[in-house]
Parts: structure tokens; C-alpha cells; sequence
């Protein structure tokens, strides 16, 4: 294949709208929040922050996949122009992905989550003038059995809002403000109700 003078192989991959959502990351600063709250002490390619940028840019449409799936989502997609230069494809495997989202758990979902909203969003102007708390659950169709629960939530039988009495769930509570815009999020057990998570929300 011949060398065109000047080629830049990112000049054929695509961008889209994940410009956006990179562009937003960077512009909160968020990186700096991530890599504060769950550094890597050891040798490594990628910090955490630019992981979950990356895990947060593929949630906007290459969901329900295996986590070994995951690099093909950045196969036809300019990464180094959103995540940086030197970022390749085959880093971003299932290992990597699982060792910060071991990190994220071992410090604390809620907690991380509440640290960016609190230091890089409410100072801004989508700050809160009015919060939404609502709930929603997620059904799972896999086995789910007790001892694969974490401690923390339990997936169970619950309320569904989807009408499926025969799966399994966990519930997910929000609270947002006038924009939609969630500040902050915890998940619970699949059959607690919603007038005993509205409360611990608040």
C-alpha cells in the first residue's frame, strides 16, 4: 500500500457525538477528581480516569455486551482524539476495565460519584436550584443465586415497574436537579419499596 504524504489514519475514523461527551469530561474536570480518589500506585498504561472516560463514551450505545467485547466498540473510533494521546485499542480489555471497576467498589460507587458532582458540577452553572429523587429497577435475567449477592444489595424478587413478577432486580435511586442532570445515585435491594429509599435518598 502506498505512503500518502501527511496521512493521519484518525482522519478516517469516526467521532460523532462522543466528542461531546469526551469534551464535557475534560471540561469538568473530572479526570483529576477520579485519579485523586482511586490512584494506581503501580506500574501501568492507563490511569483510571481515562477508563471509566472510556467506559462512560462506550455506555451511550455498546451496552448488554460481554466485557471482552468491549475494545470493538473503539474499532472504528478516533480514540486517541478522545482519550488521548498514545490511548490504543487492545488497553482497553477486560482486564483493565475490571481492575477500576474493582477500585470503584472498593471505595465506594456513591461515593466516588457524590466527590465529582460536588467538586466539579454544583460549582458550575447546572448547579441545583430544585432536586427530582425517583427511582427506577432493572430486571436480570440470570440466576442470581444468594451467594453471588455482594453484601450490599441483594438482587431479588420486588415491585417491577415493567410488569415482570418473574425476574429478579435491584433498584436504582436518583436525585436530580432542574436540568436532569443526576447528582446523586445509590442502588438497592430489588424488593425494597419506594417509600423507604425516597427517604434514605433525601
Amino acid at each position: 500500500m502506498p505512503i500518502i504524504e501527511g496521512f493521519d489514519e484518525n482522519s478516517i475514523l469516526s467521532v460523532n457525538h462522543l466528542g461531546i461527551v469526551a469534551g464535557a469530561f475534560d471540561a469538568l474536570g473530572i479526570a483529576k477528581i477520579i485519579d485523586r480518589a482511586i490512584p494506581k500506585t503501580r506500574h501501568h498504561n492507563l490511569p483510571h480516569s481515562k477508563v471509566i472516560k472510556a467506559m462512560s463514551i462506550n455506555g451511550l450505545g455498546f451496552i448488554e455486551r460481554r466485557l471482552y467485547l468491549f475494545p470493538d466498540f473503539y474499532e472504528d473510533i478516533a480514540i486517541e482524539r478522545l482519550l488521548g494521546e498514545g490511548v490504543r485499542q487492545d488497553q482497553l480489555n477486560d482486564d483493565v476495565l475490571g481492575r477500576t471497576l474493582d477500585a470503584i467498589a472498593e471505595y465506594g460507587p456513591t461515593e466516588l460519584f457524590n466527590e465529582i458532582v460536588a467538586e466539579c458540577l454544583l460549582p458550575t452553572e447546572f448547579g441545583s436550584h430544585c432536586i427530582h429523587v425517583d427511582t427506577t429497577s432493572f430486571s436480570v435475567s440470570e440466576e442470581y443465586e444468594s451467594d453471588s449477592n455482594t453484601g450490599e444489595i441483594q438482587i431479588t424478587y420486588g415491585h417491577p415497574k415493567d410488569g415482570r413478577w418473574d425476574l429478579k432486580r435491584f433498584v436504582l435511586g436518583i436525585a436530580a436537579n432542574q436540568h436532569g442532570v443526576p447528582l446523586f445515585l445509590q442502588t438497592f435491594s430489588g424488593n425494597e419499596s419506594d417509600k423507604e429509599t425516597l427517604r434514605r435518598i433525601i
